[in-house]
């Protein structure tokens, strides 16, 4: 059975793209996913969070946690589709909340199902 790795600059540009679409600082991101300050920090220097930080982390994306994961040996996930495509459609100020969650709906129900597929 393959090991499964965390994708951490994956992760780390998923919550830097949601942020600045909230435009708020790396401090207020971490206050409101209920994380240290510092701990984002060592993410950012190339070190993994502890498992209830990563869920607080997800959570706070609303992205699942398995997104963020790669089987050992398997290239590097390049931009998650799901993190670039929920980013840019919930800083889009011109669309309802309603529309955005549906959107993003119906763009992972895709995403997976070419997954499937292959």
């Amino acid at each position: 059975m393959a090991k499964k790795v965390l994708q951490l600059e994956a992760l780390v540009a998923a919550l830097d793209s949601e942020r600045q679409a909230k435009e708020i600082s790396w401090r207020q991101l971490a206050a409101e996913a209920g994380v240290s300050p510092s701990t984002l920090t060592r993410m950012q220097q190339g070190k993994s969070p502890d498992v209830n930080t990563f869920s607080a982390l997800t959570t706070w994306l609303n992205i699942p946690a398995e997104r963020f994961y790669t089987e050992s040996g398997a290239q590097p996930m390049q931009n998650d589709p799901m993190a670039v495509v929920s980013t840019l459609l919930r800083g889009t100020k011109k669309m309802s909340p309603k529309a955005v969650a549906a959107l993003t709906e119906l763009v992972n129900a895709a995403v997976k199902l070419s997954k499937e597929l292959k």
